[in-house]
């Protein structure tokens, strides 16, 4: 695990350096997931409290989602360390990722980022193990029985007896629970970075959350930037960072590993002289860090 992160900082240091060169007096921290969780929040804080508060400070970001929650206290724990908080997105910025991007007062992106809708999503139970319903899937439900079989639905036809028939009724009401969650944390983040009218805001989050016709979407830095989001296209700065992206697609996550039986690295934070790396292993105990200075 030692080797792993001298492995990395022979990628990352040049990265780090360069970027230190190209944005001066803006230190960059670099956090990679595989899911990100309140687990990560402890040791981001040791990156950040090593950095000190700066006015400018810039997040490389590569994670494919996480928890909502935890998203949320990330985005809380990097504003308090910074004026002004720019987000690099060069490849997977997706579900949590998104919405952490939300935070940001400019978020860069490349010809290759992937962001995605924040909706969530109701998973199925034991026999329908495949099966996931967003809440875009049953808000769209009319609107499906309308265009599909000319069908209105209506306060006769009973739409919510139709869909109590098939999702437990405390099931539904916990999911809409979380959609106001999420769309409470969206409102906050955006909030926070200050630059949005309220109309502007929900805009955004109706257009995240429902407009997409799939979770799985692949959203372009130019569809955030249309939703009047401060998205900025920096091929130069792609170049810096797409070593790391590279190493990232090669090494972090379970599906990574040459043999079930070994550990994985699922998560990566790196900072100017310090680099963090969490492991996981089959055995369920909690995941290690291991720690480069």
């Amino acid at each position: 695990m030692t080797e792993f992160n001298d492995k990395i900082d022979i990628i990352a240091g040049p990265v780090i350096k360069e970027l230190n060169k190209q944005l001066t007096g803006q230190p960059t921290i670099v956090i990679a997931a595989s899911h990100l969780d309140m687990n990560m929040l402890p040791e981001i804080y040791n990156h950040l409290n090593y950095i000190g508060f700066n006015k400018i400070l810039n997040v490389i970001l590569y994670t494919k989602g996480g928890d909502v929650n935890a998203t949320r206290r990330i985005a809380l724990l990097l504003k308090n360390y910074c004026e002004t908080l720019n987000i690099i997105a060069p490849y997977y910025c997706q579900s949590s990722g998104t919405l952490l991007a939300l935070s940001a007062n400019t978020l860069y992106y490349s010809q290759l980022s992937i962001f995605s809708a924040i909706d969530p999503h109701l998973h199925g139970g034991k026999e329908e193990q495949d099966t996931a319903l967003s809440s875009a899937d049953i808000k769209l439900f009319s609107s499906m029985s309308k265009d599909w079989f000319n069908t209105e639905i209506t306060d006769e036809s009973n739409m919510l007896g139709m869909l109590c028939e098939h999702i437990f009724p405390p099931t539904l009401t916990a999911f809409y629970r979380t959609v106001l969650e999420v769309k409470e944390i969206a409102e906050e983040l955006l909030r926070g970075a200050g630059q949005y009218s309220e109309t502007t805001q929900q805009h955004i989050i109706e257009t995240l959350m429902f407009s997409f016709h799939s979770h799985d979407y692949a959203v372009t830095g130019l569809q955030l930037a249309e939703l009047d989001l401060p998205c900025q296209n920096d091929e130069a700065l792609n170049q810096i960072v797409w070593p790391l992206v590279e190493y990232f697609n090669q090494y972090l996550g379970g599906g990574n590993r040459r043999e079930l039986s070994e550990p994985w690295c699922d998560s990566i934070i790196i900072s100017s002289g310090r680099l963090s790396t969490r492991w996981k292993d089959m055995s369920g105990l909690n995941p290690q860090w291991t720690i480069s200075k």
